[in-house]
């Protein structure tokens, strides 16, 4: 499996831009995903265009601040 950095690498060595740049590009999307999950307010479902769906569960789409329990 490809690691971060190994695209990051690729990434600035074609375009030649800083590495730093390019890594904090890459992951902005999932800071972004990290800020809008941990916010108690926010319940829309995130998606990756062309990837994938993070979506709540049914049980916290009306309240996200429920405490979780297993029944």
């Amino acid at each position: 499996m490809i690691e971060l950095d190994q695209v990051v690498r690729e990434i600035s060595k074609k375009t030649k831009i800083d590495p730093q740049t390019v890594e904090a590009v890459c992951k902005h999307v999932f800071s972004y995903t990290v800020d809008v999950m941990k916010n108690e307010d926010d319940c829309r479902d995130i998606l990756f265009n062309e990837l994938f769906k993070f979506k709540l569960k049914k049980r916290f789409k009306d309240n996200k601040r429920k405490e979780y329990s297993a029944r």
